[in-house]
């Protein structure tokens, strides 16, 4: 279940040559409930569509019989996916902050990729045999550093798409919009958008 806040037809420019999706989520009521949204800009942060789920509530059982799998479970299967493919502006990239949403790549075509600030010139020190990253720098100087990572499974779609997302970081932030799909997920809740 989605809800389009998205620009009318009539506003909306035409496809830019770079679109991206961000991918996010947060917790509401005392993590009793998740709600997911995705935020599609152009390639310099303009936002062309923003989408969100209802809540989803899982159940004490659920919780039990998932264990630490229901968070990638809601979060590919009953979040992300449904959120991509409802997206009538079809995105280039999926930035995600949250690695659970890695998942969602087997369902979509699209390269997903985590996108973190770093605390320096270290990049984390997990099991990388799990994913694949680099560092970027932000070729204006504008921005601090941030890891870009995918899943180790989907190794090629760094390679196919770090050079776009070096020059995106030249001139875009690509970590602030996952601080305006957070504030536009608390607004649409504290409206009680899609609740029932």
């Amino acid at each position: 279940m989605c809800l389009n806040l998205g620009m009318s037809a009539d506003q909306q420019p035409a496809s830019p040559q770079t679109s991206i999706a961000f991918l996010g989520y947060r917790e509401f009521d005392d993590g009793e409930a998740y709600r997911g949204a995705i935020l599609v800009t152009d390639e310099w942060g303009k936002p062309l569509e923003f989408r969100c789920t209802a809540p989803v509530r899982p159940t004490q059982l659920q919780r039990t019989l998932y264990g630490k799998s229901l968070l990638p479970h809601i979060l590919s299967e009953l979040i992300g996916a449904p959120l991509v493919s409802s997206v009538r502006e079809k995105p280039q990239l999926i930035l995600i902050a949250d690695e659970s949403y890695f998942d969602v790549r087997r369902k979509v075509s699209t390269p997903v990729i985590r996108v973190a600030r770093t605390s320096g010139s270290k990049a984390k020190q997990e099991d990388q045999s799990k994913s694949k990253s680099l560092l970027l720098q932000s070729t204006s100087g504008k921005f601090s550093q941030v890891e870009v990572e995918v899943s180790w499974q989907f190794a090629a779609d760094l390679d196919s798409s770090g050079e776009r997302l070096r020059d995106l970081f030249g001139h875009f932030d690509l970590t602030e919009p996952f601080q305006r799909l957070a504030e536009g997920l608390q607004y649409v809740h504290d409206e009680k958008v899609l609740e029932s």
